[in-house]
């Protein structure tokens, strides 16, 4: 979600300032491996996604602890305006970490979709806890797909359907 998803096709009707607060009031802070990536319903919903933990800024998390969490993901249609920040399924798919601001819970999960793609761990975070200040490194913001089934099944098969690029 480079530099976070307000940028590019997703509409946010949050003020800044309550993204600003999950951030700055989530439990944990981590950068985490990406073991598996579940692909969303429809186009668009939860992306189921496994992991572990390889670093840790802020929380009780430990390195190499496992979690499975939904990331709000989008694959294809029309982007509904609202609060969610829509990470693509595409990149997140393909991407190896994240770094993300979560719950305590002990099932812990993303504090208002505070979720970034990075290309690999580090000692300091690529995104700042007090503000929505993110050091990009991947474009995972969702793009507009006017592509349905069949266009997609095409795309795959190698035999058109140039609109789902």
């Amino acid at each position: 979600m480079a530099a976070f998803a307000l940028s590019g096709a997703a509409f946010a009707v949050l003020a800044p300032e309550y993204y600003e607060e999950a951030r700055r009031s989530a439990p944990n802070h981590l950068q985490i491996v990406i073991d598996d990536v579940g692909s969303p319903r429809g186009g668009m919903g939860d992306c189921m996604v496994e992991g572990r933990v390889v670093k840790v800024f802020k929380g009780d998390l430990v390195p190499d602890a496992k979690l499975k969490f939904p990331v709000s993901c989008y694959d294809y249609g029309t982007i509904p305006s609202g609060p969610t920040l829509w990470t693509d399924y595409d990149a997140l798919s393909e991407a190896k970490y994240l770094e993300a601001f979560m719950s305590g819970d002990t099932a812990p999960r993303i504090a208002l979709d505070q979720v970034e793609i990075i290309l690999e761990p580090r000692d300091i975070p690529y995104c700042d806890a007090e503000s929505l200040y993110c050091e990009s490194t991947i474009d995972g913001s969702a793009k507009e797909e006017n592509c349905g089934i069949a266009g997609r099944i095409w795309d795959w098969l190698g035999l058109g359907a140039e609109e789902c690029h």
